[in-house]
């Protein structure tokens, strides 16, 4: 059997979020091997990983001087780095936003609750595609962006 030729993945963009798109994209999966399938899984689940780790870094930038103008820290000077734990729910691991630490340029260790705002949101996110387990630490440095587990 012949198959179509592939449309290249412009020619996809305008079909996105219709039926017309599920039902294409449906039929290139179906071509494909389960080696291939499992490469498109782990493209896909590292580009969520790194559009939610940009996220984080942009909402931690933004609540992190929140909390050190509310004085709230145990510091005045800026965060560069917060660490997140993990803690189990019902349903896995989860990186714990409830005692978050923060390391200040001074050196200055502070911990604090980031909770109840779009930080938890993003850990969420970034805890479906990194997968934390007992004992992990997520550690984002402020300056360069970097996001670790």
């Amino acid at each position: 059997m012949l198959l179509a030729p592939a449309p290249s993945p412009a020619a996809l963009v305008p079909l996105v979020g219709t039926t017309d798109f599920d039902a294409e994209l449906a039929r290139l999966l179906d071509t494909l091997d389960a080696s291939q399938l499992n490469d498109i899984e782990i493209a896909c689940v590292r580009r969520q990983n790194a559009y939610y780790a940009d996220q984080l870094v942009t909402a931690l930038r933004r609540r992190t001087r929140e909390v050190v103008a509310a004085r709230e820290t145990d510091s005045r000077w800026p965060v560069v780095f917060v660490a997140f734990g993990t803690w189990e729910w019902e349903n896995g691991w989860f990186w714990c936003e409830c005692s978050a630490e923060l390391r200040h340029l001074d050196g200055t260790v502070s911990t604090v609750d980031l909770a109840f705002d779009d930080v938890s949101g993003r850990l969420a996110d970034l805890a479906a595609t990194d997968r934390p387990q007992r004992g992990d630490t997520l550690t984002v440095d402020l300056r360069t962006g970097s996001v670790t587990q």
